[in-house]
């Protein structure tokens, strides 16, 4: 593309998932560093709304509510698609760039009658050539996604490297999660262990007494705190976690919007997940992570950073709690230098 045929407005598409969209970030910094004048619009379904709220490159969040044009009537489905469609179309975009790439948002990308369109070609017979004018970007499942994403960027002069992908984080939400961990007598401690107890799937799941085992292994260890993170529907993991553990220095946060669970998240010194979602906002707002995976693709979804690392065991409650343990204490050792930390004695496992 004729980079002195700067586009004014541009339009990204991507609905989800959770993590996606949080991987999506590093693309669409670089398209900003493309076309720094342009306005960024992106099109995103209305739960991740506040992800890239959290992105100061996008100027305009768009929420769609595809759940309701999904499960709710034919006739109402129709009609969503229909608003949504002529809503693009006024718009009156110069570039879109389908990040989705479902049948449904290569039509949308070519309904908009931009001057420019581009899309990511799934291995999956989904894409619809006509739809665009510039060249496919080929899906390549060896790469991460956040290079992927990326990729659909270079021929706008962009690189394929992830660079910046973090959030960028609201002074009102910061104070949030100061409340939060004040609310809960955890403000003041020295070192503090998210742990991401949901996922998706049951597959994906490492059982919440497992946690309950690890947080009391870490404070026995390093005086830490832990923090469960738990979404809707996923208080019965909390539940389990609370009748086991040993460890009374931990608080639950659960259905909290998603600013003011990245917030909470950043005042952590490490974040273990299951193969999530929230596994992915650890590393955006500066937390060494460990994933813990089975059915998915470390090599395509590990989470991201200097410090971040993976384990992998299928099924998933193959993975032992010696190994996440040991892999905790790497993280501890390489962010704070020291092999150990003597926990308060107020506050010893019994």
């Amino acid at each position: 593309m004729n980079l002195l045929q700067n586009p004014s407005n541009i339009l990204v598409i991507r609905y989800g998932r959770l993590g996606d969209v949080v991987l999506m970030v590093s693309a669409i910094k670089a398209l900003r560093r493309c076309f720094p004048s342009a306005h960024l619009s992106v099109l995103v379904d209305q739960r991740y709304c506040q992800i890239l709220e959290m992105c100061s490159a996008v100027n305009t969040v768009i929420p769609v509510d595809r759940i309701a044009m999904r499960d709710g009537t034919l006739l109402a489905g129709i009609g969503g698609i229909f608003r949504l469609a002529e809503a693009v179309r006024k718009a009156h975009y110069d570039l879109v760039l389908d990040f989705q790439s479902f049948r449904e948002t290569n039509l949308l990308a070519w309904y908009s009658r931009a001057k420019w369109r581009i899309g990511l070609k799934r291995k999956q017979p989904s894409y619809l050539p006509f739809c665009f004018n510039l060249d496919p970007i080929l899906e390549d499942k060896s790469q991460h996604v956040a290079s992927v994403f990326s990729s659909l960027v270079s021929p706008f002069g962009s690189s394929q490297q992830i660079d910046d992908f973090s959030l960028d984080l609201q002074l009102k939400d910061i104070h949030l999660a100061e409340l939060f961990l004040e609310n809960h007598q955890l403000l003041q401690n020295a070192f503090l262990v998210g742990m991401n107890l949901g996922a998706g799937a049951i597959e994906r799941i490492w059982p919440a007494e497992r946690f309950a085992r690890l947080a009391d292994m870490i404070w026995k260890e390093f005086g830490a705190a832990v923090i469960l993170f738990c979404g809707p529907q996923e208080e019965k993991y909390a539940r389990r976690f609370s009748r086991i553990v040993g460890c009374s220095s931990h608080a639950v946060a659960q259905n909290l919007d998603l600013k003011t669970v990245a917030a909470i998240i950043s005042r952590c010194q490490i974040l273990i997940s299951n193969d999530s979602g929230p596994m992915h906002i650890g590393p955006a707002v500066g937390v060494p992570t460990l994933g813990l995976f089975s059915l998915g693709y470390p090599e395509h979804y590990r989470p991201l950073g200097k410090y971040s690392r993976f384990l992998k065991r299928t099924p998933v409650t193959s993975i032992q709690i010696n190994e996440v343990f040991n892999q905790v204490r790497d993280m501890f050792f390489l962010l704070t230098g020291k092999r150990t930390m003597v926990p308060p004695k107020h506050n010893k496992i019994p």
